[in-house]
């Protein structure tokens, strides 16, 4: 019994491995190598990570458990980021451009792989034209919407400011305590949590506890050289820097959110995997976003906004529109099979043609069909600020 989820775990463990023993050892490979091993044990933590956190909704208070587990599912994903922005601090330079890379990177590829390849299986597996999701999900939407809007605002200033940080952390802390007052889906454990949910209470709490900080002791001797191995790379194979941070370290770090994803997905919990995608979107749009000035601040030792260049503010305003259109998609509560295409498309067609008029083009296309969608969809607007008026005078 539980033999699959068993070999799961062994080889999300022998996946960290080589790297630890390479780190103890200080043994140095070629840049590919490095990138390779380093890559392949943050993935492997990533899954340790995601399923001891699904576990520990088991033992911990509700409330307390959304608040936890929003912030230790994108961990791999901050610590890749917090490396290049600590390291634009320190050194300056392209550090610089990799910081807002990989995130603008890692919050395109959630919205534009991540929820309409997660929205495609569902109707097949469901045999549907469209999926519909809960009222419970209002919440994420609104939020979100909240901060696609603000954030439009970061490009034209060309900049991310301490300012930016307060207003993005403020979104996402009102999240979580709203979140707390929500009523979600019941916990219900599948895969790898399912197998640790069935140990005695105290063998169980331990071995999350085991799991968690083993992932995080990974992560954290792994995210400098995965980093480093990738701009190294990239210029040993004469690819753009620029785009390897920002596509291929976020495709790393978010795998396992996306197979989680889709295995709630083949156990019909169709919201429940969305919830998954939509509150990790949330939490990287805000808090993710909001960290970037507060850590480099911290890295230089002295209150500072972190600068964006032509590039970057291309790029986080070709983010900002595929935000708000994602909200416009799936504000009414139902994704359909075209929309889901449509996301996919628009989010592919940015790799034909690399330049500068592409991406403003794209930003514009965005916007063009955002806007219209949801002036069309304002009475679920309407109704999603009154679910959040609802949370706000509810009573734990």
């Amino acid at each position: 019994m539980f033999l699959k989820e068993k070999i799961f775990i062994l080889l999300a463990i022998l996946g960290t491995i080589p790297w630890i023993i390479s780190y103890l050892f200080n043994y140095h490979y070629s840049a590919p190598i490095e990138a390779l091993l380093s890559g392949i044990a943050v993935i492997s933590a990533a899954f340790l990570l995601s399923w001891g956190a699904e576990t520990a909704e088991k033992d911990l208070p509700r409330s307390l458990s959304l608040a936890i587990v929003a912030l230790i599912a994108v961990l791999p994903e901050y610590a890749v980021d917090m490396y290049f922005t600590w390291m634009a601090g320190k050194a300056g330079g392209e550090y610089i451009h990799y910081a807002a890379a990989n995130m603008t990177g890692a919050n395109r590829l959630l919205l534009g792989i991540g929820w309409s390849l997660v929205a495609i299986v569902a109707m097949l597996k469901l045999r549907k034209k469209e999926i519909e999701l809960d009222e419970g999900i209002r919440l994420e939407f609104f939020v979100l919407l909240l901060a696609s809007l603000y954030c439009f605002s970061i490009p034209i200033k060309g900049s991310i400011s301490l300012f930016d940080t307060a207003i993005l952390s403020s979104m996402f802390l009102l999240y979580v305590y709203l979140a707390t007052k929500a009523e979600r889906e019941e916990f219900t454990a599948v895969g790898v949590p399912a197998y640790l949910c069935c140990f005695p209470a105290q063998k169980r709490r331990t071995s999350v506890v085991l799991m968690l900080i083993f992932s995080a002791f990974v992560i954290l001797i792994s995210v400098e050289a995965f980093a480093e191995g990738l701009v190294n790379s990239a210029r040993i194979f004469g690819i753009d820097e620029f785009l390897m941070v920002q596509w291929i370290a976020p495709l790393a770090s978010e795998a396992p959110e996306f197979i989680v994803a889709i295995y709630f997905v083949r156990k019909l919990r169709t919201t429940a995997s969305f919830n998954t995608l939509v509150s990790s979107k949330v939490n990287q749009w805000t808090l993710l976003v909001g960290c970037l000035a507060l850590i480099y601040s911290i890295s230089l030792a002295n209150p500072s906004s972190l600068p964006l260049d032509d590039r970057q503010r291309e790029e986080f305003l070709l983010t900002a529109a595929q935000s708000l259109l994602g909200v416009a998609v799936i504000v009414n509560l139902r994704f359909s099979f075209f929309e889901a295409l449509a996301l996919l498309g628009l989010f592919l067609a940015q790799f034909v043609y690399q330049s500068v008029e592409t991406r403003y083009l794209l930003s514009f296309v965005y916007i063009l069909i955002s806007v219209p969608m949801l002036y069309l969809h304002r009475h679920d607007l309407i109704k999603s600020y009154q679910f959040v008026l609802k949370l706000l005078k509810a009573k734990r």
